[in-house]
């Protein structure tokens, strides 16, 4: 498990441990800062193929190959409280890995918090990962996932491509299947901004779970969480201290 799940603070005896999954392209390191707002939770993050201190490994292109490869390395996590939070990619890789736990019979996360992500059966994307390099850097830098300063690189830029391309495959191929709804609650978080994202799509996570659905907006676009970091792990805390008053 060491090498899929690193851990930014040590919390001896925490309510709940939230476990982070990146967007495309982006790393464990994301949340490297968010232990700093809570005393409550012990904040611990993916690190994906392709990136960080794994970058010599070829990024994983499949949702379901993914999920298989998570749940394999991650499956002693469900031996005490624990929690999803995904952004983007993360939060359908969460809702995936979430059901696969399911299957395999292990406990559940006690909250599954997805954010700037529409509900996985709504999911209308347009298709990126296989434009030629040049039409995907520029498409890349007008969703705000890559800054114009990057033109300055291009070696970074050929360095990097190879794993967001295979990031953006896993959502822009990924085929939903209807399933029961998780006895998860969801609480969505979206920011009022963000273009890739529907208030219709947004709502469409209340099918997905049968334990509650609530969406909080912010100030911002798709990546809101940047600028609201404190508020989104206080609001993660909050609800996971309170479902855990209700067990």
């Amino acid at each position: 498990m060491a090498s899929w799940l690193t851990s930014f603070a040590d919390v001896s005896d925490p309510a709940c441990e939230l476990v982070c999954f990146p967007h495309a392209g982006g790393g464990s390191s994301v949340f490297q800062t968010w232990h700093q707002h809570t005393d409550a939770l012990r904040v611990s993050a993916i690190r994906l193929p392709g990136r960080e201190s794994r970058l010599r490994e070829p990024a994983i292109a499949d949702l379901g190959e993914l999920v298989e490869a998570l749940a394999t390395a991650l499956v002693r996590l469900p031996e005490k409280p624990y929690a999803f939070y995904g952004h983007s990619m993360g939060a359908l890789v969460a809702f995936e890995l979430t059901r696969k736990f399911r299957a395999l019979g292990l406990p559940l996360p006690r909250g599954l918090f997805v954010a700037g992500m529409d509900a996985p059966q709504q999911l209308d994307l347009d298709r990126a990962h296989d434009l030629p390099r040049d039409e995907l850097v520029a498409w890349l830098i007008g969703v705000n996932g890559l800054s114009p300063e990057v033109l300055e690189y291009p070696a970074l830029i050929d360095l990097m491509l190879p794993t967001i391309r295979a990031d953006l495959a896993v959502v822009e191929d990924y085929d939903f299947q209807q399933q029961p709804p998780l006895p998860v609650p969801i609480h969505v978080l979206r920011g009022r901004a963000d273009v890739q994202v529907t208030v219709e799509g947004c709502d469409g996570w209340s099918a997905l779970t049968d334990a509650g659905c609530r969406v909080t907006d912010f100030d911002g676009d798709h990546f809101f969480v940047e600028q609201r970091e404190k508020d989104i792990v206080r609001l993660i805390e909050a609800d996971l201290i309170a479902e855990r008053a209700q067990r």
